[in-house]
């Protein structure tokens, strides 16, 4: 078992940023040190071998009514790494760092078209709500 789950550190940068081309086409440029400092942050790497195959955050913020609630955020592993159960390896470890942190609450968007992604989050308890979510950029 070669698989390991830890903490994001400073010299995953490059690698991570590259993982990331496989979700998104905008060059990625991580704020490194921001994520690693910021206690709001939890930031996951999946290696295998000592290569970095996967991602996934927990963000934390707070709201008045719900108090801390987790989002997860840029999730993603090596397309040639799929379907082996990865995703799930990484978002239970993600939910025991919320737990451990007394989170009540996490939430998450997927887009329609990642289908076995949506399966995936239905299979660990999450729960589709039709919430017409809005964004805007700054």
């Amino acid at each position: 078992e070669n698989m390991q789950i830890r903490k994001i550190q400073k010299e995953d940068k490059k690698e991570v940023e590259s993982l990331f081309a496989q979700l998104t086409e905008k060059q990625v440029d991580l704020d490194i040190d921001f994520l690693i400092s910021s206690d709001n942050c939890h930031c996951l790497i999946l290696e295998d071998n000592k290569k970095i195959i996967g991602t996934a955050t927990l963000g934390v913020y707070v709201s008045p009514i719900k108090g801390e609630t987790g989002v997860v955020e840029d999730v993603v592993v090596y397309e040639n790494y799929r379907g082996q159960g990865l995703g799930r390896k990484i978002m239970q470890e993600l939910i025991k760092v919320a737990k451990e942190k007394n989170i009540q609450q996490i939430t998450l968007t997927s887009n329609p078209k990642r289908i076995p992604a949506r399966k995936l989050y239905e299979s660990l308890g999450f729960k589709l709500r039709d919430t017409g979510f809005f964004v805007i950029n700054l």
